[in-house]
């Protein structure tokens, strides 16, 4: 290895450095320096010394990706090339404006993105290194590449990338055990039409408490409040702490609880008037009873679905609707009790038909 002395202006002394190599063997060096996302040997060189080459080492996974990157024409977004590191000129920019025509929670759509920025090499060198992270995190980080995939499909039109993205996913179990029941989440539609269809198809009395679950988005301690609380008739703006009752004609009823237990609201709830009739005629609705509708929903979704994911359904459901986010904050107790008295008094029959339109693909 031959060197070369040079003092530059800031007094600092560089070498430059050569390599003697067989002239066949430079197609070869340039191949390699290519697939591990080098344009030239220096940049190689350089990024071996700041500590970044071990990002682009060529291990299995990645020559496995490579591979697969290059037989299915996923192609760098920004050139339209072959490039093993293609995720890095992805606009996050325009992702994260693909993203929210998508979803209408805007933070959900941030934290996403946010969390691709962070996360995609890694994933696409070393996802092992994933798995030692927490379970609320490596779920942000699956939906993150997952929506990444999709995104790309419907810039470039080619899947390829979903499957790739499924397969390390599940190769490398980055979603075992996996728990977030603290999260209001905004999923995919479809998904939620399947999951819906499934538990709507529950009979019985377990079908019926299931039914109002679902219909009312209360929490399960408020559900069990719902069934047992007294009703009072006296609707001329009573203050008692029993439940006011607001019957429609059209077939839906207002539950007034104004029920708060430490930082959870619970003000009022829409349903279908059968649903509250039907659920109000429950000889019981505890505990007890909600923990087997949780296991009868989970063996009926294939683990899927739980019974506390009916109040993240119903979220989700409002929110696409007229009602948007600002309704279904306030139908899921997180909004100022002034707003929730607002809406009460003066939208709640708008309120009423928004919801109804919502259900409709449902019911």
């Amino acid at each position: 290895m031959n060197e070369q002395l040079q003092i530059g202006k800031n007094q600092s002394i560089w070498k430059s450095v050569s390599v003697r190599l067989k002239e066949n063997d430079i197609a070869v060096l340039n191949s390699k320096l290519k697939l591990n996302g080098f344009e030239t040997f220096s940049e190689f060189v350089h990024a071996w010394i700041k500590g970044e080459y071990p990002a682009h080492e060529n291990n299995e996974q990645v020559e496995r990706l490579i591979n697969r990157i290059r037989d299915k024409g996923i192609r760098d977004p920004l050139t339209g090339k072959f490039s093993p590191t293609f995720y890095r000129n992805v606009n996050a920019e325009d992702m994260l404006r693909d993203l929210s025509k998508r979803y209408a929670y805007p933070k959900y759509a941030k934290d996403l993105v946010r969390y691709f920025e962070r996360y995609v090499e890694i994933f696409f060198t070393k996802p092992e290194l994933i798995r030692s992270e927490s379970g609320h995190k490596r779920a942000w980080i699956c939906d993150a590449m997952r929506r990444f995939g999709e995104y790309y499909d419907r810039m470039f039109h080619n899947p390829e990338l979903k499957l790739l993205i499924q397969e390390i996913i599940e190769r490398y179990e980055l979603n075992r055990k996996m728990k977030i029941h603290d999260r209001v989440w905004l999923s995919d539609e479809d998904y939620i039409k399947r999951m819906v269809d499934i538990i709507l198809k529950i009979e019985g009395e377990l079908g019926i408490l299931i039914k109002f679950a679902l219909y009312s988005g209360l929490r399960g301690e408020e559900i069990t409040y719902a069934h047992d609380a007294p009703i009072c008739n006296n609707l001329s703006g009573c203050m008692c702490k029993s439940l006011h009752i607001i019957g429609k004609e059209n077939g839906y009823s207002v539950i007034v609880l104004n029920r708060i237990v430490g930082q959870k609201h619970s003000y009022f709830t829409i349903v279908p008037t059968i649903a509250w009739n039907d659920f109000r005629d429950l000889r019981i609705a505890d505990y007890q009873q909600r923990k087997i509708a949780h296991s009868l929903i989970k063996n009926n979704t294939d683990g899927k679905t739980s019974f506390m994911d009916l109040r993240k359904f119903h979220y989700n459901i409002l929110c696409r609707s007229e009602m948007k986010e600002q309704g279904a904050e306030i139908l899921a107790g997180r909004a100022k009790s002034v707003s929730a008295k607002h809406y009460l008094i003066y939208e709640i029959d708008k309120m009423i038909e928004q919801y109804f339109i919502a259900w409709q693909k449902y019911l």
